[in-house]
């Protein structure tokens, strides 16, 4: 539990590495530009899954930081207010200019997770990346997911705020969004969260490298499970500069699969 405690809270950079790199090997069998677009916009709903992840066990996460040695990181952190109950807490993971950290990755700025009782209706956390580097991907912005849970079902909705992302090989991708995480799976194992299953509603706006405007509208649901990586059904539609693409992730396989539909031409890309 003490080495590398706080390396759920800066997955989303490492996503922007692994996830860029896969979507230009498996997909450059394609010719209409449009598929590759397509995916570097979706891109975005990948880093809010992700994101959702760390919001939602940041609390828990919290804790288990304040027992890392300080010989185990490279970076400074500081938790405030240092003790293990008191919400809400600030943890800051300062790498400054930079340093190798135990993982071999060279890390440079911040991340500032703000922590409160997520597991109670009506509370935030937040994840703020303030010029976060990740050998050579950058990441700034911030994602908020605050608990709007009834008696009913667990209900989450994340926003992401000024959302600027970058890749080693010059891809850029900035975005706003606000989407809803509503629990379908899971509720009687509260106690386990591998099972939980989440339905994503909402949309996305991005900008991306050569100034294109794409708006992603989520028309089906998406389903997440916790224990896939991947969106595994759903269906949606993006907008590129008036040029209308179907998005299809599928029937329910546990995979990075999915369709994109152009003028009447359907397309089988790693997504």
């Amino acid at each position: 539990m003490k080495k590398q405690i706080f390396a759920p809270l800066l997955l989303v950079a490492a996503i922007i590495l692994t996830t860029f790199n896969a979507c230009k090997k498996d997909n450059t069998g394609t010719t209409d530009p449009a598929v590759e677009t397509s995916i570097q916009a979706l891109r975005s709903q990948q880093l809010i899954n992700s994101s959702f992840g760390i919001a939602l066990h940041g609390a828990e996460k919290a804790s288990g930081l304040m027992n890392q040695s300080a010989e185990e990181r490279c970076s400074a952190v500081t938790i405030f207010p240092a003790d293990a109950t008191t919400f809400p807490k600030t943890i800051t993971v300062d790498f400054g200019t930079g340093c190798t950290d135990s993982d071999g990755k060279f890390k440079t700025g911040k991340v500032v997770v703000t922590v409160d009782k997520i597991w109670e209706a009506n509370t935030e956390v937040s994840i703020l990346y303030d010029n976060y580097s990740e050998d050579g991907a950058q990441l700034s912005g911030r994602f908020t997911l605050k608990n709007q849970s009834n008696a009913n079902a667990g209900i989450y909705t994340v926003t992401a705020e000024d959302i600027k992302a970058a890749d080693t090989q010059g891809f850029t991708l900035d975005y706003d969004a606000t989407q809803t995480f509503t629990q379908i799976g899971g509720h009687a194992t509260w106690w386990d969260g591998n099972d939980d299953v989440y339905e994503i509603t909402g949309s996305i706006k991005s900008v991306l490298t050569n100034d294109e405007i794409v708006e992603w509208t989520i028309l089906n649901p998406l389903t997440k499970a916790n224990n896939c990586l991947w969106i595994s059904e759903g269906t949606g539609t993006l907008n590129i500069n008036g040029l209308e693409v179907g998005v299809d992730y599928g029937s329910g396989t546990c995979d990075n699969k999915g369709t994109l539909t152009i003028n009447g031409q359907t397309y089988e890309v790693t997504l």
